[in-house]
């Protein structure tokens, strides 16, 4: 309830109790339980968006936690890429993101596309 919005309808309620309508009459209660109620439903619905939105980024984020092909004790392990070493053998194929920097062994020449790691579109070609 921290938004312009919610400033002005709480304004607009304490003023419904605060100012009486004028010829003796008392405070307006229909229209502060009125304003009370749509800032409650104001409240849940932008609560439950926001945690809706908090989930989506946290699974997003854990799809996205890059993974790699490692060799380890003679054979080929998929695991994070964030418990890499130095020393590893990595493969990689067309449309994999490279984990970590990393020296081509074997294979034929690449072309890396450092767009997301530069900010640019640099396209860099690679040879053994």
């Amino acid at each position: 309830m921290w938004n312009p919005l919610s400033w002005v309808m709480e304004a607009a309620a304490v003023m419904a109790i605060v100012l009486a309508n004028g010829g003796g009459e008392g405070p307006d209660w229909l229209d502060f339980v009125g304003i009370i109620c749509l800032l409650i439903i104001n409240s849940t619905i932008s609560f439950i968006e926001e945690n809706n939105a908090g989930n989506a980024a946290a699974t997003l984020m854990a799809r996205l936690a890059p993974k790699t092909k490692v060799l380890r004790d003679g054979q080929w392990q998929e695991t994070d890429a964030a418990i890499l070493v130095p020393g590893d053998i990595i493969s990689i194929k067309l449309g994999d993101i490279i984990p970590a920097d990393a020296r081509l062994l074997e294979g034929d020449p690449l072309k890396i596309d450092q767009a997301s790691a530069l900010l640019d579109s640099d396209k860099s070609q690679l040879n053994n």
